[in-house]
């Protein structure tokens, strides 16, 4: 009986699997306005990576994003009310690549480094 009841919840797994593909490479996050000090790292590597940023506020704090592959895409919406100390630095490699954003940094320093190769 157990057996049986194994298989067929294996079946209904393998098939929501195949029926609902997962989309690993999507990245979405906001940073809130709690946020003091710490670092964000992120490597995506492979095709039709895509990454929506959002940041409210990041008192010394250290954001670090590659993208490795074809089709990045790269949405970042700073809107640094006391981002005070803060860097941020984007990475894209290989072709098809797409950067967009608005920035705001209310505060006495920000940096904010991107690069495409």
């Amino acid at each position: 009986m157990y057996r049986w009841l194994i298989i067929i919840v294996l079946i209904i797994l393998l098939w929501a699997q195949t029926t609902n593909p997962s989309f690993a490479n999507d990245l979405n996050f906001t940073i809130d306005n709690q946020t003091d000090g710490g670092t964000f790292n992120s490597l995506q590597d492979g095709e039709d990576n895509d990454i929506d940023f959002d940041i409210v506020s990041m008192d010394g704090f250290i954001i670090d994003i590659d993208q490795v592959g074809n089709n990045n895409t790269l949405d970042v919406d700073v809107d640094g009310r006391t981002s005070n100390g803060s860097s941020m630095y984007f990475t894209q490699s290989g072709n098809n690549k797409s950067y967009s954003g608005s920035f705001w940094c209310g505060h006495s320093f920000c940096t904010m480094t991107v690069t495409q190769d």
